[in-house]
């Protein structure tokens, strides 16, 4: 039978105890580090679909600005033409039925 000296076994690995909680330490360091990486570059490319989407959103809102006034140009265009035209609904509802009834 085989007898381990406990001795000898503590006086051969405790020395590497250090060493193996450094390799340890390290190893945890790095994988908070790549966490943090991660994280930030999901922000960054988030950051960056944000401000993508908002410059779209500023675009449209711009075109619907410019629609709407050429809207308001082209109703009062409409009401002008309908001063000169005899038996022309002088309301503002040029394809509302209910109103042109009612006349």
């Amino acid at each position: 039978m085989v007898k381990i000296n406990w001795r000898d076994v503590l006086t051969k690995f405790l020395p590497l105890l250090p060493t193996l909680l450094m390799y340890w330490a390290s190893y945890r360091l790095s994988q908070e580090k790549n966490a943090q990486e991660k994280k930030r570059d999901e922000f960054d490319r988030l950051n960056e679909e944000n401000t993508r989407l908002s410059e779209d959103l500023d675009r449209y809102r711009r075109m619907v600005e410019a629609k709407e006034l050429e809207i308001s140009k082209l109703q009062k265009e409409i009401a002008d033409i309908r001063k000169y035209i005899a038996g022309a609904p002088t309301s503002g509802a040029l394809f509302d039925k209910k109103k042109e009834d009612q006349k």
